[in-house]
């Protein structure tokens, strides 16, 4: 996908954002943020860089700057607060520095790029590699993309290349001594730009001794039945990041549960922060760690 040639709709920025359409309308505008164009009926259009623009803005805001002051900053001033934020969180911990890593994906050198990161690999097994290095830089690619630092290309090399990391290691995977007495199912319902955390999750159940069941690509909610009349699971795990999971959606899945005898759903990737009164049945992870503790409270 070249940069520019791609429209979207409001209810793409939606979902890519995590911010809701009425919300976007109203920091149209009260603050000016986007200025969308409009089709002949009056639809709202979105270029690749007003896209770009409103992930900035969303994350800015996640991290706490009110959208008041956000609005008041030029666009490259929005790019250099955004990195110098998520700059913050780069501790270079053993040796791993995202973004020097990253410069070897520039030039799409997968030799080089692999080199650098399967050290990490090897010392600390995939599982961990994961949660502390391989996830941390994935979400740099995707904020470099946003702010202009890497291409979509760029950003798109980096997530292949764990990509093929994460299946390496699934197949390596030893099968279990024993049959499973639990089994999950995955339904991705959100976009692909968190298939790799999906496919972490996959090798993690595993690992675990779970039977899973994922079919990969994106399918719809109501696809959780059609699953279940084929082959009934005890778990279901549902990839909700940049997906509108307003009160009903959840409301939907917690009674989807019930009415199955799914014991457990776990929502990974969440969105929102402060989402409140949880059906007991739903289990919120937002990062690769919060799921690994989820799923040591599920029972084999």
């Amino acid at each position: 996908m070249e940069e520019g040639t791609n429209v979207f709709s409001i209810k793409d920025l939606e979902n890519f954002s995590g911010i809701k359409a009425h919300t976007i309308r109203i920091w149209e505008k009260r603050y000016r943020i986007l200025e969308p164009d409009r089709t002949d009926s009056n639809i709202r259009t979105y270029s690749e860089t007003e896209l770009k623009k409103i992930l900035n803005v969303a994350y800015l805001n996640r991290n706490g700057l009110k959208i008041s002051k956000i609005a008041r900053l030029a666009d490259d001033e929005l790019s250099s607060k955004v990195m110098t934020i998520s700059s913050q969180d780069e501790t270079g911990e053993n040796g791993f520095r995202s973004g020097n890593i990253l410069m070897t994906a520039i030039r799409f050198n997968e030799n080089q790029f692999r080199e650098a990161i399967e050290p990490f690999v090897r010392r600390t097994g995939i599982e961990e590699a994961y949660v502390k290095y391989l996830h941390p830089l994935l979400e740099k690619a995707r904020l470099l993309w946003q702010t202009g630092s890497l291409s979509r290309a760029q950003e798109q090399f980096v997530r292949n290349v764990i990509r093929q990391i994460l299946i390496m290691e699934e197949v390596s995977l030893r099968p279990p001594a024993l049959k499973s007495k639990s089994s999950v199912a995955m339904i991705n319902t959100s976009d692909n730009m968190s298939e790799n955390n999906f496919l972490f999750y996959k090798y993690f159940l595993k690992k675990k001794g779970f039977d899973v069941i994922f079919t990969g690509g994106i399918l719809p909610a109501s696809e959780v039945i059609e699953i279940h009349k084929i082959k009934p699971f005890d778990y279901l795990v549902a990839n909700s990041g940049s997906f509108d999971f307003s009160r009903k959606k959840i409301s939907y899945f917690s009674s989807i549960g019930k009415s199955l005898l799914i014991r457990k759903i776990i929502f990974t990737d969440f969105p929102e922060a402060d989402e409140k009164r949880i059906p007991e049945n739903i289990i919120i992870t937002r990062t690769p760690e919060e799921f690994r503790k989820a799923v040591a409270s599920l029972k084999l």
